[in-house]
């Protein structure tokens, strides 16, 4: 199994941004694995947001099951909160 990590940095999190997220980093790593599907081994996406304020609904987003695009694409997205530096 391949495994694709990609994290961005923003203010909040919510339902919106991680859905928008997770499916941008699902369709980017789609394009660079552009080869005939199901030539190769399945490949794992972990999708991570972190924000200083996570909206609930966002992580209960994220918690759902994992994200399936076509049959070797899968994505698992989840929330980092960081907190306020003093």
């Amino acid at each position: 199994m391949a495994l694709f990590v990609l994290a961005a940095a923003v203010p909040e999190v919510d339902d919106a941004s991680m859905a928008e997220f997770t499916e941008w980093a699902m369709d980017h790593v789609k394009s660079l694995r552009s080869d005939l599907p199901g030539a190769r081994n399945a490949t794992m996406i972990l999708a991570a947001l972190a924000g200083g304020s996570i909206d609930p609904s966002a992580r209960d987003w994220a918690a759902k099951d994992a994200r399936i695009l076509g049959t070797s694409l899968i994505g698992r997205p989840f929330t980092v909160e960081t907190s306020a530096s003093s």
